[in-house]
C-alpha cells in the first residue's frame, strides 16, 4: 500500500492544538480534502464542516466566524478544531495523544461522547493520564513505564485487578 494511501486512512490529534495558522476554521476543517486535491461541491463542504463542527460542540461558537483564522479560537477550541479536522476525511484509525488536556470539563463531557459513538465505526489508540477517562471510553488498556509495556487487557478488568505491582501503584496513585 502506497504511504500517502495509509495516511488518509489515520488521522491524527496532538497533545497541543495545531490549527493550519494560515486557514480559517472552515478551511481547517476541510484541510485533509484540499491537501489531498480532492474537490467537493460548496454545498458538500458546508455540510461537512457544520456537522464536524457540531460534533465537537464547537458549531454554535464559531458558525458566525468560519472565516477567521484557526489559531483565533482559544486553546481548548483550537483542540476541538483539530479533532474536527482528523476526523473528516474519515478515517478508519484515529490516533489522540492527550485530546482532552486542554478543555474544560464541559467540553471533555462532549468529546467522550463523540469518542464512544465513533468507537465500533473507528479503531482509536489514545494516550491520556486521566485515569477516569481510560475508565470511561477505553474497551482495552495499557500501562506503558520507561518505554515498556507493563500490562495490557480489559479496561475494566485491569483497573479493579493489575496483575503488575507497577499498574497497581500507578493506578492508585502511588507512583507517578
Amino acid at each position: 500500500m502506497e504511504p500517502i494511501e495509509v495516511r488518509r486512512k489515520v488521522g491524527m490529534v496532538f497533545q497541543r492544538p495545531t490549527p493550519f495558522p494560515t486557514m480559517s476554521i472552515y478551511e481547517n476543517v476541510l484541510a485533509g480534502f484540499s491537501l489531498n486535491g480532492i474537490g467537493l461541491p460548496r454545498s458538500e463542504k458546508e455540510e461537512i464542516v457544520e456537522r464536524l463542527l457540531r460534533s465537537v460542540a464547537l458549531w454554535d461558537e464559531v458558525k458566525d466566524v468560519l472565516n477567521k483564522k484557526g489559531t483565533f479560537l482559544s486553546g481548548g477550541q483550537q483542540q476541538r478544531l483539530c479533532i474536527a479536522r482528523a476526523l473528516a476525511l474519515k478515517p478508519d484509525v484515529l490516533l489522540l495523544d492527550e485530546p482532552t488536556s486542554a478543555l474544560d470539563p464541559i467540553a471533555t463531557k462532549h468529546i467522550e461522547e463523540l469518542l464512544l459513538q465513533l468507537k465500533n465505526d473507528v479503531t482509536m489508540l489514545i494516550v491520556t493520564h486521566n485515569m477516569g477517562q481510560a475508565m470511561r471510553i477505553s474497551q482495552r488498556s495499557m500501562f506503558m513505564y520507561l518505554g515498556e509495556l507493563v500490562e495490557y487487557g480489559n479496561t475494566a478488568h485491569m483497573f479493579a485487578a493489575a496483575t503488575d505491582e507497577r499498574t497497581k501503584a500507578y493506578l492508585t496513585g502511588k507512583m507517578g
